[in-house]
């Protein structure tokens, strides 16, 4: 499933700066007006990376000058963790819904332990280990991916413990557990940003087999699933 913030992207890949969209955005609604330069935002970070996007290129995309930006974005640090939690939410979100369309414990965990599993792909994945890495340099932007983390982490917590009450599952710590899923997942996917051989099998089996040992599953379940 494709994170629909990002797959906007491609209506702002040509600068906002003409006097036509500037004037568009002079006569929007203040909520529309931050919501378009966050998704001139979200465009920028995706083709520049979180550490070479600045608060005057988000502005010049968006059609707006840099002081009333700043009106909206008190500062850069506010524009990237605003930029990261519109997706991030919306990642979060779209895996709920996905989740909510099968309530079946067994198959929501192997979707959730799938690479990149439901809610954003490759793009929304790499969006996060930016974050994460320029999180370093910006209390602010550390705060809202920790935060979102969280949010993810209750998800898995949620199937897990849905998995336990239908007696699927026999999971005595769902919270370890889940961050062990968590963890996972974000590591393959860091291998496969960084061009790791490692392939996408190889990703499921690992992932798998640790699920099935935490779970009570016996070996072999979640690939008989399939």
């Amino acid at each position: 499933m494709a994170n629909t913030v990002l797959a906007k992207r491609s209506m702002n890949a040509v600068s906002f700066g003409t006097s036509t969209m500037a004037e568009r955005m002079a006569r929007m609604q203040p909520a529309h007006r931050r919501a378009a330069i966050l998704d001139a935002a979200v465009a920028e970070i995706a083709e520049r990376g979180f550490a070479r996007t600045t608060s005057r290129q988000v502005a010049a995309r968006a059609g707006v000058t840099h002081g009333l930006l700043h009106h909206y974005f008190p500062d850069h640090d506010s524009l990237l963790a605003a930029a990261f939690e519109r997706v991030a939410q919306e990642e979060i979100d779209e895996a709920n819904e996905a989740l909510a369309s099968d309530r079946d414990p067994l198959a929501q965990l192997r979707e959730l332990t799938e690479p990149y599993g439901p809610g954003g792909g490759e793009e929304a994945y790499r969006f996060w280990l930016e974050a994460w890495a320029e999180a370093f340099h910006s209390p602010k932007l550390r705060d809202t991916t920790h935060r979102l983390s969280i949010a993810w982490h209750e998800l898995v917590v949620g199937v897990i413990e849905r998995g336990n009450a239908a007696a699927v599952f026999r999971c005595e710590h769902p919270h370890e557990t889940a961050w062990m899923v968590v963890a996972l997942s974000d590591a393959f996917a860091l291998q496969t940003q960084i061009g790791s051989a490692l392939e996408p099998s190889e990703m499921n089996a690992v992932s798998w087999r640790l699920a099935e040992r935490e779970l009570g599953l016996p070996p072999g379940t979640l690939a008989r699933s399939v």
